[in-house]
């Protein structure tokens, strides 16, 4: 009988030698692979959340005494929205930003609806801080443990920049990446014209400034030819800075004895910390005459009254 099975065996190896080794590799394989990890010290990441800590590193961090307030304002505003008390969470953002981003009530109102239109929870991230305001980055998104995951939508959120000045030891708290703004009386003025910058919005990624030109002559004043033709810079300590299209684009030309009041917009991180020193005019004319036809304005150039530039300080 052995010697059957014997030869059994043998006519067996013969006929799948190679199934026979293959799979004596793989056996060896997988005993290598397993004592391996049996020994092996696998060291997990460690990960730590910390919500107090900035995403851009400036050497500035939420002082501890404002680390605990901020997070109750946020938790306190996200509340109110969820529960509709429009009112109360439109008192909570600062009056600046107010009359910037939200003019009234209705269109605060139609933000809240339009966002919570379920109940939404959040995150928060302190983004970054600068001369005692400190930024953090708010992502809002469905509760998932109170709605279910029904679909992709449900992993989108919308994110927000809000911002918490302190004064005089109290907190105000900003939203949609408003910074600041600042109210002054800065005025260049000849025997032409009167420039006076009255107003600085601050917002996250731009400068905006309130300016009312007037033009004292019986001539026309062309101040700026648009928003690209780099005739109105802000100048900083790293250089200048063209207005941008999204302020007033079009060209500024006073007619005699004209006024206008406009806002003009420039790209400038606030992260940065560069300080803005000046506002440039570049070829301001004094014109006989004004068509508005390119052809012509070699003409009214040649017959100009005045062609300078200047800079007012700020």
């Amino acid at each position: 009988m052995y010697t059957n099975i014997r030869i059994k065996l043998r006519n067996f190896i013969k006929e799948h030698k190679w199934k026979v080794i293959l799979g004596i590799i793989a056996w060896a394989v997988l005993f290598v692979i397993n004592q391996f990890l049996a020994n092996a010290k696998i060291e997990v990441p460690i990960t730590t959340y910390d919500p107090y800590k900035p995403i851009i590193e400036n050497g500035q961090t939420t002082p501890n005494k404002w680390q605990e307030k901020i997070e109750n304002m946020i938790d306190e505003y996200i509340n109110l929205c969820n529960e509709k008390e429009y009112e109360k969470a439109y008192n909570m953002i600062n009056e600046d930003c107010r009359k910037e981003v939200y003019p009234s009530l209705e269109d605060f109102q139609a933000y809240v609806d339009y966002v919570f239109a379920t109940d939404k929870v959040y995150s928060i991230q302190n983004y970054s801080n600068r001369d005692n305001i400190y930024i953090y980055r708010v992502r809002i998104f469905d509760d998932i443990l109170a709605t279910g995951l029904t679909n992709d939508t449900s992993f989108k959120y919308f994110e927000d920049r809000m911002s918490f000045k302190e004064t005089n030891g109290k907190l105000t708290m900003s939203v949609k990446e408003f910074i600041d703004k600042d109210n002054f009386d800065k005025v260049y003025e000849d025997k032409y014209i009167r420039i006076a910058i009255t107003e600085k919005r601050i917002n996250y990624d731009y400068e905006k400034y309130t300016i009312r030109f007037t033009n004292k002559t019986e001539h026309y004043a062309a101040i700026s030819d648009g928003a690209m033709s780099g005739n109105i810079k802000i100048e900083t300590e790293n250089g200048e800075i063209n207005q941008t299209a999204e302020g007033y684009e079009q060209p500024i030309i006073l007619p005699p004895r004209g006024s206008i009041t406009l806002s003009i917009q420039f790209t400038k991180l606030f992260d940065l910390g560069v300080k803005t020193t000046g506002m440039k005019f570049n070829n301001v004319r004094i014109l006989r005459s004004y068509s508005g036809d390119e052809s012509l304005k070699e003409q009214e150039l040649q017959e100009a009254v005045e062609l300078y530039s200047f800079t007012i300080p700020l």
